[in-house]
């Protein structure tokens, strides 16, 4: 069995159309199941009727929003993938608030967001796919997001499941010459039973595309003067699986790049035991 997995920041739907277009994209490339980050509220709406289409039946969408930081969503074909249940994870916050709490600036949204990782139980074939849509918080720095993601992993790991796929924007915030640094430290943290589906990717997110809402509207202009900025945000592990082919598509409509992976789960038998990290 292969199961084709996409993740997508989504920038709030703020470029809705384009949004839509990408995600159907995704779609047509043969997703699975994609995983949405900043999925707001105000986008709900749009998406569920953008999948209510006659040739997207099948497709379904759950998705849960705990304040600023933890819109999150999985869609998938329900023809693939039978849903079970799902699980929100609240990721660990600031154990002191940053200097950066304290700024006045009045369009910059606050800075002690919710982070969340919404988690879905899956079965297909006899096996159970636990699939993990994930935000982790660049407020804090890198010893903070590795403390979420440690408490992510653990708390997966909780429950048993055959395979298993995390999925999402990873904010691992660095300059070119240090994105694989904190890139391995993604991997130290989770283990070397999750396979990166995408290592040593130069980037995924750049400065192109912005909401104003966040008050980095002038971003995009700066962009198109030639003053950009790029790196690696957005990841896609998994468990017990094959890497058949992974890629990160250049498509307008967000500051983070759509990826997909698919991967081959034909020799993982039913009901494999719970890892050991």
């Amino acid at each position: 069995m292969t199961i084709t997995c996409a993740t997508y920041n989504i920038l709030h739907g703020y470029h809705r159309e384009m949004v839509l277009k990408n995600i159907r994209f995704l779609i047509d490339e043969g997703a699975d199941v994609i995983c949405l980050q900043e999925a707001e509220v105000r986008f709900k709406g749009a998406l569920r009727k953008f999948l209510g289409q006659k040739e997207l039946a099948g497709w379904e969408i759950h998705s849960e929003h705990e304040g600023f930081g933890g819109n999150v969503a999985i869609l998938w074909k329900s023809g693939r993938l039978k849903l079970t249940r799902t699980k929100l994870i609240p990721l660990p916050k600031l154990r002191i608030s940053p200097t950066l709490q304290r700024l006045q600036v009045s369009q910059l949204k606050r800075f002690d967001t919710n982070r969340v990782a919404l988690v879905g139980f899956f079965e297909s074939e006899g096996q159970t796919i636990q699939i993990t849509s994930a935000h982790i918080a660049w407020e804090g720095g890198s010893r903070h997001r590795m403390r979420q993601i440690r408490h992510l992993r653990e708390s997966l790991e909780e429950e048993p499941a055959d395979i298993r796929i995390i999925a999402g924007d990873f904010n691992t915030l660095a300059p070119r010459a240090l994105r694989h640094v904190h890139e391995r430290r993604v991997e130290k943290t989770l283990g070397t039973h999750y396979i990166n589906a995408l290592p040593k990717l130069s980037w995924s997110y750049d400065t192109s595309h912005a909401d104003p809402s966040d008050g980095l509207g002038f971003l995009p202009k700066l962009h198109r003067a030639g003053v950009r900025f790029r790196a690696r945000l957005d990841y896609i592990f998994a468990t017990n699986v094959t890497v058949m082919s992974s890629a990160m598509y250049d498509l307008p409509g967000s500051d983070h790049r759509p990826l997909i992976a698919v991967f081959d789960t034909a020799d993982v038998p039913a009901g494999l035991p719970i890892e050991k990290h």
